[in-house]
This record gives C-alpha cells, sequence and structure tokens, in this order.
C-alpha cells in the first residue's frame, strides 16, 4: 500500500489528494504537516451549503487545519485555500472535505472531542487534545450543529411533553426544558423561562404541530396554563405526581420548623440549647425536644418504606409529642397514596383528602387544600393518563452534572449545544465507530 493511502486511512477522510508530507519544527516540538487538496469532484464548492459555485480568488496562503494526533506528534492539514461566489451566500472560502464551515480542525478531531466533551470533564479533554476550554466548547457547537442538520426534527411528532424549568447557573439563572414523554429526550432548551419562553417554543413548534399534542405536564404555574391555552387550546393539562406532592412536603417542613421555634422559645434564653454539664436526676435537660425536632426533617420527609430504624422512632416520637406535626405528615403522606389508587377511585380518596385538610385547623395545609381544589382537574388528569414529570427530573439532574463536569458555561449557546447532544439521544460516534 503507497503512504498517501496509508495517511488517508489515518485522517480518515476519502475526497482528498495528498500532495506532500514532511516534518517540521514548531516551538519546542515536532509537528507532521500533510499538503493536501480536494479531489477534482469536491473542489469549487461552497462551505456552506456545498453547491457548486464559480471561483472568486485563489488561495494566496497555505492554511492548516488540526487534525487528530498520530502517537505523540500533532497532525496538520495544510491547503492554500481559495474563495468561491455562491449565489446563495455570496463570497465564502471553499469547502474541503476534511473539515466543517468556518473550523480550522479536521471533523475526525472535533468529532473525537465532542464525544469525550460528553463523557468527561472538560479540562481533561482540554488536557488531553491540547486545546484549550474555550475551543472545546465551540467545536462542540459546530458538531452539534452539523447533526442537528443531518437528524431528523426533535419537534416532530410530538404527542406528549413535559415542561420545566431548572437552574443552570448561580444568582437565579434558570433554563427551560422540554421533554417528549414517549422517547424521554429532551427536544428543546434555552437560557430562560418564564411565559415568553414558552410562547417562542409553541411559536417554533407551529400551529400544525401544536395541534397533535394532547397532554401537557408541568407544575401548577399560572403563566405554563396561560401559554398552552394560547397555543394548545385542545390540550389536557396535568400536574404530575411529584410537584403536588412537592407542595405537602414543603407545607409539612414549614410547620416543623416553627415547631422547633417553639420549642426553642420554651427551652428558654439564646444560649440555653448549649448549656454544659449533666442535667439534675430526674431532671430533663432544656432544649432536647427541640433538638429531636430539628434532627427530624429526613425522617418526616422520605416515604415509610426508606425510613431506617432510627428514623421510625423518630416519627413514633412526634406522634406522641407533637400532635399536630404528626397529623401534618399523616397528611402528607395520605396525598402520596391518593396517586396509588386507580383512575376510578382516585377522586373520591382525592376529596376525601381535601375534606381531612380542610378541617385539620393547620393553616399551611387548608391553603393546600384550596390550591390542589383549583388544580383537581389537572392532577386526576396526571393519574388517569400515568404520567409525571419524572423523566424531566432525570433530564434536569444530566444537565446540571453536565454543566458541573463543564465548569459552568461563559457561553451560553455551547452549553445549550452540549446539553442537547447529552440528552436529545443525538448519535455522537466516535471516528471510524459504528
Amino acid at each position: 500500500m503507497h503512504i498517501t493511502s496509508i495517511f488517508k486511512k489515518l485522517l480518515n477522510v476519502k475526497e482528498i489528494v495528498i500532495t506532500n508530507i514532511r516534518l517540521e519544527r514548531q516551538g519546542k516540538e515536532e509537528v507532521l504537516v500533510i499538503a493536501a487538496k480536494p479531489t477534482k469532484k469536491e473542489r469549487g464548492r461552497c462551505s456552506v451549503c456545498g453547491r457548486k459555485s464559480p471561483g472568486y480568488d485563489a488561495g494566496t496562503k497555505a492554511r492548516r487545519w488540526r487534525s487528530t494526533d498520530v502517537g505523540l506528534i500533532r497532525v496538520y492539514i495544510e491547503y492554500d485555500l481559495p474563495r468561491v461566489c455562491c449565489a446563495e451566500h455570496g463570497v465564502v472560502a471553499a469547502r474541503v472535505p476534511w473539515a466543517r464551515h468556518d473550523a480550522w480542525f479536521t471533523k475526525s478531531y472535533e468529532d473525537t472531542v465532542t464525544w469525550l466533551a460528553l463523557h468527561s470533564t472538560r479540562s481533561m479533554v482540554a488536557e488531553l487534545m491540547r486545546t484549550s476550554w474555550q475551543t472545546v466548547g465551540a467545536i462542540t457547537k459546530r458538531v452539534y450543529d452539523d447533526i442537528k442538520k443531518a437528524s431528523p426534527d426533535l419537534l416532530d411528532g410530538l404527542e406528549r411533553i413535559g415542561i420545566d424549568e431548572t437552574s443552570y447557573k448561580k444568582g437565579h439563572k434558570y433554563m427551560m426544558v422540554i421533554v417528549n414523554h414517549d422517547t424521554g429526550a429532551l427536544v428543546w432548551a434555552a437560557p430562560k423561562y418564564g411565559k415568553a419562553a414558552l410562547d417562542e417554543f409553541f411559536q417554533e413548534l407551529g400551529k400544525e404541530r401544536c395541534a397533535r399534542i394532547h397532554i401537557v405536564t408541568a407544575d401548577g404555574a399560572r403563566w405554563i396554563s396561560d401559554s398552552v391555552e394560547a397555543h394548545c387550546p385542545s390540550v389536557e393539562r396535568c400536574i404530575d405526581p411529584f410537584h403536588v406532592v412537592s407542595w405537602a412536603t414543603d407545607a409539612l417542613d414549614e410547620i416543623r420548623k416553627i415547631v422547633w421555634n417553639d420549642a426553642r422559645k420554651q427551652a428558654g434564653p439564646a444560649g440555653a440549647l448549649k448549656k454544659p454539664g449533666r442535667p439534675k436526676a430526674g431532671e430533663e435537660r432544656r432544649g432536647d425536644a427541640a433538638k429531636e425536632i430539628k434532627g427530624s426533617r429526613y425522617a418526616l420527609l422520605k416515604n415509610p418504606e426508606n425510613l431506617t430504624a432510627s428514623q421510625e422512632a423518630t416519627v413514633e416520637m412526634i406522634a406522641k409529642s407533637n400532635p399536630m406535626l404528626y397529623r401534618a405528615y399523616l397528611l402528607k403522606e395520605k396525598l402520596r397514596l391518593v396517586f396509588r389508587y386507580p383512575p376510578e377511585d382516585a377522586e373520591a380518596e382525592l376529596d376525601a383528602w381535601i375534606k381531612w385538610a380542610m378541617h385539620s385547623r393547620i393553616p399551611q395545609f387548608v391553603e393546600l387544600q384550596r390550591k390542589i381544589k383549583r388544580h383537581k382537574d389537572a392532577i386526576l388528569a396526571s393519574i388517569r393518563h400515568g404520567v409525571s414529570n419524572a423523566r424531566i427530573e432525570a433530564v434536569n439532574n444530566k444537565i446540571k452534572v453536565a454543566i458541573r463536569m463543564g465548569y459552568g458555561f461563559r457561553n451560553l449557546e455551547n452549553m445549550i449545544a452540549l446539553i442537547m447532544l447529552r440528552c436529545s439521544k443525538l448519535d455522537v460516534a466516535l471516528p471510524g465507530r459504528a
């Protein structure tokens, strides 16, 4: 086999003519420079659309594209890149078969960097591939744009979607995510939230595709309902169990804090909880009740079947010493169990819970039952269809992991590109692999 054929396989490029191979000194290291040009069929094409276009000028200076290393040696492809005059895009650089438009790296190099960025930290990728953090983000964005063009539209065929927001940065920076319930894949994400962001998604979806959506799951935010009703009037709105139970756990935790603060006040002035020494015989130490309540948070919020022995003892202690807090705990558990009933029994059980909460004389749960009354139809719809935001919460977790692995992102477009590649089930393969 000829040496040029070997290097074609090493570069993973077919439509290339290699004219020269040489070693050059670059700083303190040697690099391998492969002088090449596209095949005759591939010359004179627009780098944006790939259309054959008349030449504008010849290359006046040799340009280089970084390729994947061969062993320990950096590899560059060198070519006098001409410009063409495209009827649609004007004067642009001619297309080369080994690189994407406006890139200074070969496709194999960029595909390798992107695959590594999806499975490891950006700092590790930058060190392994001998590039910078900013370059890794820009490469990921180019690869995502290229894959997105070649893949079917993620917004096609949507029938059941979930809507949620998740934070991507400190300082109340939130992004909106839309997930397809049927595939579990992320189909749309944007570094903004609120009604305007959701309206933007529905406008991109279009009237025809909006008409095909028949189920939307989300939390009870009014702006979500307003936007969904405006663009998808025939859709069935569902509030998933995750958010409904979280309302109850928030109310329970608020009551726990009130009870704890009351116990602290009864224990005496500030500092009484930390008073040294042992209590006298038969005397209960001041502050013990407050300490027990403070340490009961996880025992109260966890599902009973997941409690440890010590947490079960904590719940039993609360049942004896704090009737109101224990009653709030039972209300939370009863609401959680409503979602386990079959659809034909769920409405009666939910009505019974609402009646119990209404007469519980616990302000937080009296207010909660009013909220659940307002969203009763959406809650029952989620039970009837068996949908929840569990998949969306899983996607949110993947998003947070991706952001932590990247040590945050200054460029939000690059962040969205990496998140979409990680969570949208788009095909990102290593070069030369099936």
